[in-house]
Formats: structure tokens, sequence, C-alpha cells
């Protein structure tokens, strides 16, 4: 593998891992509370989206450097 599949292959593992990190920051405590960045109504429409955006483009960036297609 050369050095630009190497990046688009961390690249993807990073965004990846921020979808993770979102998901965990954002669940509820045991009580059911959300965290404070969530209590408003919007942000609880828009988060779910968010955290698939990062997933989706982490994985197709993997999928990309491991088969070596590039933009």
């Amino acid at each position: 593998m050369d050095i630009k599949t190497d990046i688009h292959l961390l690249v993807g593992l990073l965004l990846i891992a921020v979808a993770g990190v979102l998901i965990f920051i954002g669940k509820p405590d045991r009580s059911g509370k959300h965290p404070a960045f969530l209590q408003f109504e919007s942000s609880l429409v828009l988060y779910p989206p968010l955290i698939l955006v990062f997933f989706a483009m982490g994985v197709a960036e993997v999928i990309s450097a491991l088969l070596g297609i590039s933009r």
C-alpha cells in the first residue's frame, strides 16, 4: 500500500471512531435524562443523521482505501 491509501484508510477509521464517540457521549444516563447538548427538540432530530454521516463517510473511505480507488 502506498501513502495515499494509508491516509485514506486512516481518515476512514478516524471518521468511524468519531461516530462511535458521538454515540457514546449522546447516550442518556441511567435515569433516562439526555446530555445537556441534547435537551432541545431540534438537536434530537439532527444528532442521529450527523452520526450516520460520519459513519457512512468513514465506511466509504475505508472501502475505497481497501479497493484502491482514489478520488
